[in-house]
């Protein structure tokens, strides 16, 4: 197992990293967001976040591409305008198949303050995947997976 741990500086870049990504998401900041990922940087949601149990109605599928992010990030922008906070907790990194390459798991909990106080809209899974780029570590992709809530 040891030999899956990375470096400390490695470790520490990447974090930053996935803590940027939930600060640009919360900012609506599209560019910036977008510009965390690989040209070719894929975020996926596995399974659909349906309003009826508290979730921000996000259908499953993926997008692909630094432009495609960049659009989405757009859409998310005018759908959450500045009142939804992601934060991304328990995460664990490893070294992934060569020296450029890192795999990550975390758990992403996303609140929802559109409607007056706060309230836990979300819960994730999310599975990621970085990559070492000539100009730093960069995001190959970030799966999310809602975990099932109750309606409140």
């Amino acid at each position: 197992m040891t030999d899956k741990i990375l470096s400390l500086e490695d470790e520490r870049q990447i974090i930053r990293l996935m803590n940027l990504y939930c600060h640009y998401i919360n900012d609506g900041n599209a560019e910036e967001w977008a510009g965390l990922f690989s040209e070719n940087g894929c975020f996926e949601r596995l399974n659909p976040s349906p309003a009826s149990v508290g979730g921000l109605e996000t259908p499953a599928g993926a997008t692909e591409g630094r432009d495609a992010l960049h659009e989405l990030m757009i859409g998310r922008r005018k759908i959450f305008r500045g009142l939804v906070r992601h934060q991304n907790s328990d995460i664990v990194l490893f070294k992934g198949d060569h020296d450029d390459h890192a795999v990550g798991r975390s758990t992403m909990l996303i609140t929802d303050w559109r409607d007056g106080p706060g309230r836990v809209s979300v819960i994730t899974d999310c599975r990621s995947e970085f990559v070492r780029k000539p100009d730093g570590w960069r995001i190959q992709s970030v799966r999310l997976k809602t975990l099932p809530m109750v309606a409140s």
